[in-house]
Formats: C-alpha cells, structure tokens, sequence
C-alpha cells in the first residue's frame, strides 16, 4: 500500500474556520470512503501552533518548516480578513514554501480570498480564477493578470483550483 497523500492546508491568524475545516473532512470522507488513509490532511501555518481564527476558533497548525514542499501532493489556501492575508503575503519564507509547494504539488489552490495570496506571489498570471463574490473586482484590479470569473463557485485551470467562498471550497475540494 502506498503512503498517504500530504494535504497541505496553509491558515494564519484571522483565517475563516470554514476554509480550513471544510476541505479537511472532505478528504478524511474520502479516507472514510475508500477505507484507509488514502490522504493525510496537513494544517500548516508560518510557525506551527494554535492559530486563532476570525470567529475566535483557535486550530492546532504544524510549521510549514517542518512539512518539505516538495512532499505536498495537494495545497489549499484558506481565506480570512485582509489584515491576516497581508501578513501572509509578506512573510518570504511562506512565499518560498507556497511557490516551492505549488510548483511540485499535483493540485494547488485556494478558498475565498485565499486566492489574494496566490496572486501576490504570481500564482495566478494567465490563469482563471473564482474567489469571493466581494472580492472579485479588488483582485482584478490588483493582479489583471488573472482572469477572475465573477460569476463562479469554483474554478479549476488545469492543476490550479480556486473557489468563491466558504462553503464552495467543501464542494470544490
């Protein structure tokens, strides 16, 4: 039998809880459904710890230094507020992981406006993107290499695979 395949779902302080715990029992049912470990789920954070989220949720995280970026089969990006999403986007070591992840990983993503933080470290450029309805027009004035479609639950381009919000990221994933 072959080992788990890693799911990295990268969070940080403020992220939606949501978008966290969502896809992680989507792949625990698919565990359940085949009847063994098919995927291990992977909550990751800059520092490893308890991560508390926008609705004061705190999640247990491991750091992502102690996860190697080459191991992610799938990565996840959750959401949160802006505040949370741009002291993600401007740590390098999670930009050097993310890249380094997404670039090896068989599927990368994210949910809601975990889309920002791709964007910001050139993830999305050429690619079509689905991110919060609330959102759409700030990432496309941000980044208008993306192609944003504003009228999508989730969107998958290839390996890349994004969703509008909180509860479409259970259904994409």
């Amino acid at each position: 039998m072959s080992p788990p395949l890693n799911v990295a779902i990268l969070t940080f302080p403020r992220s939606q809880v949501l978008d966290v715990t969502g896809p992680a029992m989507v792949f625990d049912a698919g565990n359940d459904a085949v009847g063994r470990p098919h995927y291990q789920v992977r909550i990751v954070s800059a520092g490893g710890g308890l991560i508390q989220t926008s609705s004061a949720v705190a999640l247990m995280s491991e750091s992502i230094a102690d996860l190697p970026a080459h191991s992610v089969d799938t990565l996840l990006i959750a959401g949160g507020d802006a505040c949370g999403l741009q002291a993600l986007t401007t740590d390098e070591t999670v930009r050097h992981w993310v890249v380094e992840a997404s670039q090896g990983a068989r599927r990368y993503g994210s949910i809601c406006t975990g889309t920002f933080v791709l964007a910001h470290f050139g993830l999305l450029d050429g690619r079509r993107v689905a991110t919060h309805w609330s959102a759409c027009s700030t990432l496309a004035r941000g980044f208008p290499e993306a192609v944003v479609d504003t009228h999508a639950l989730f969107v998958n381009d290839g390996r890349l695979w994004t969703s509008a919000g909180v509860t479409t990221g259970i259904d994409m994933s």
